[in-house]
């Protein structure tokens, strides 16, 4: 017996595979003070939570909010030098240097960024000098504080945890 499959068209270089144009949400904007926190728990590299949890602090911060983001656990071994063979360099292709980028330009855009100096030493052996320049070491005590100051404020927080 034949199994009938279902056929359509190649997708073509340059279309749209769906309707990216239509949006349900209106496009809201942050109210005067209004805060946002972003917690990242993650292994470098290792899928996309931390790249989407960056590019989403980043259009929180071109909303209007007051946006910081706490690399802890693992995810302390994101906002670093790194490079290959030199810092700064990509070696054999792009993609090293993608999360330095990104924590350079949430810098750059005014996003208060935090990694935790514990995880960071104990868990991946990295100095503070590791850190990318505007990067805050912060004492693992001062994640449940920061969550706590947010909370207070009303904030918007997002925590996101792979292991």
């Amino acid at each position: 017996m034949a199994v009938e499959r279902v056929k359509g068209e190649r997708p073509e270089k340059g279309k749209a595979l769906v309707n990216y144009e239509e949006k349900v949400f209106p496009d809201h904007k942050a109210n005067p003070g209004e805060k946002a926190l972003f917690l990242v728990h993650t292994v470098p590299y290792e899928g996309s939570v931390a790249g989407i949890n960056m590019l989403t602090a980043i259009r929180c911060k071109r909303k209007g909010y007051d946006v910081s983001v706490v690399f802890y656990g693992p995810a302390s071994g994101i906002p670093v030098y790194r490079g290959w063979p030199n810092v700064g360099e990509d070696g054999y292709g792009a993609g090293i240097q993608l999360y330095p980028n990104l924590v350079e330009r949430m810098l750059k855009e005014g996003i208060k960024v935090y990694a935790c100096r514990f995880s960071a030493a104990a868990l991946l052996g990295l100095r503070e000098e590791d850190f990318i320049e505007g990067v805050r070491p912060i004492h693992p005590t001062d994640i449940l504080d920061i969550v706590i100051e947010h909370h207070r404020a009303g904030a918007m927080i997002f925590s996101t945890w792979t292991v």
